[in-house]
């Protein structure tokens, strides 16, 4: 008599055995970097075979990529929702400071790690692909009435940007003084846009 499969429990199986391959290859790339993060240490440290990661991952950048994915959605970045009901470009963009500072306080280890790691750096480079986009929407949707103002997007990305904001937090302020100093930065200099452009 043939043995009775549940196709449920499979995918269960199938999607827990990803995880695992996937968290092996986080500790990889934060401990040791994206070279280390061979099929076979992979394997190891995920307790599969080698065969069974290129059954999920074919190649390494493959694993790469949907590792990026992963960490990307584990921190939480900030969407449109938070700007409802915010009504001023100061006050969105503001608010916007505020959740971008809380993303880049949850991803300060990940930054750390691309900025010493290339490799790994080049291979997340669809996740941060995707992150641009979406930054670049929800920056636009802050700034309002200088939302088509290319220099008004470029000044506002670099003042509440993540290169901005780890420089003040090395230089010894909290991540709420970033973020004070930073729309102190910012916020005079939209006021007086918006009053040029209007």
């Amino acid at each position: 008599m043939p043995r009775s499969y549940r196709l449920g429990r499979r995918a269960d199986d199938q999607a827990a055995t990803r995880g695992r391959i996937l968290a092996a290859a986080l500790e990889l790339y934060r401990r040791d970097g994206f070279a280390a993060a061979t099929t076979r240490a992979v394997a190891d440290l995920a307790d599969v075979a080698p065969a069974t990661v290129r059954n999920h991952f074919p190649t390494p950048l493959d694993l790469a990529a949907a590792a990026g994915e992963q960490v990307l959605g584990d921190l939480r970045p900030p969407d449109p929702a938070s700007l409802d009901g915010v009504a001023t470009t100061a006050e969105r963009v503001a608010r916007l400071t505020r959740e971008l500072v809380a993303f880049f306080e949850r991803g300060g280890e990940w930054w750390t790690i691309l900025q010493q790691d290339p490799e790994l750096a080049q291979a997340w480079h669809e996740a941060s692909e995707s992150y641009d986009r979406a930054f670049a929407r929800l920056l636009r949707a802050a700034l309002g009435p200088l939302a088509d103002d290319p220099i008004a997007v470029a000044v506002t990305r670099t003042a509440i940007g993540p290169p901005l904001h780890y420089a003040l937090r090395q230089a010894g302020l909290s991540a709420d003084a970033a973020a004070a100093a930073q729309l102190d930065v910012i916020l005079p200099w939209l006021e007086a846009r918006v009053n040029t452009a209007g």
